[in-house]
């Protein structure tokens, strides 16, 4: 059965045919493939690589890393797909990213761990997206206040109901969704030029939920 990934592997190799392509993970064990699986490639080239040509879609979030060899750059596309590259010989071309990038990234790996069931690791990337939510909350509160020290609640305090209510609430994709919600709320608040853009976090969840999952058993 074709997947994104084996597809996305092919669009790699017509893009850069004059580079090594190589795969690696769960691309090349099929059992352990899913929907929620990212794609892993390492790239040798000695030409640049402009990424959002190469691979058909905008970059919505990325993450990016170097070491003597590698430049190592993990994208969400605007599609849902999320491609983890190790490009060696050349530099990638990546846009300049988003304000909110690194909580756009979090949000996207967030909903593909609670989509997966790992609950530890999506929920720790949970609790870091709302706590800068809570941030913005403060600042909003000292700003209306025109101070920083609040003996009393401020209108501000009210809205720790609204991440309790998130928390109490099964974990999953919906979770992360709820997360980057809040956030771009909380921010918009304080940052009139920040515009929220969770389609990016909606198409992973949507390709993440096109092939059936069930949460498994856990063992006593």
């Amino acid at each position: 059965m074709r997947t994104w990934q084996m597809d996305t592997l092919a669009t790699l190799r017509s893009g850069l045919p004059n580079a090594e392509v190589a795969p690696y993970g769960s691309v090349l064990e099929p059992d352990s493939l899913d929907s929620w699986s990212d794609l892993d490639v390492a790239v040798r080239t000695t030409s640049i690589v402009d990424l959002e040509s190469v691979l058909g879609a905008r970059i919505w979030a990325s993450q990016t890393a170097r070491d003597a060899e590698w430049q190592v750059i993990r994208l969400v596309l605007d599609d849902g797909r999320r491609v983890d590259l190790k490009i060696s010989g050349a530099e990638a071309i990546l846009p300049v990213p988003a304000s909110d990038n690194q909580i756009r990234f979090d949000a996207a790996l967030a909903a593909a761990r609670c989509g997966r069931g790992n609950d530890l690791i999506g929920l720790h990337l949970v609790l870091g997206i709302l706590r800068e939510s809570l941030v913005h909350r403060m600042v909003a509160a000292d700003r209306q206040e025109g101070r920083t020290h609040h003996r009393h609640a401020t209108v501000q305090d009210a809205h720790a109901a609204d991440v309790a209510a998130l928390l109490r609430a099964p974990l999953g994709p919906a979770t992360a969704r709820g997360a980057y919600e809040l956030y771009c709320t909380s921010r918009a608040e304080v940052d009139p030029d920040f515009i929220p853009a969770p389609e990016g976090l909606d198409a992973v969840i949507t390709r993440g939920l096109g092939v059936p999952w069930s949460r498994p058993s856990r063992t006593p």
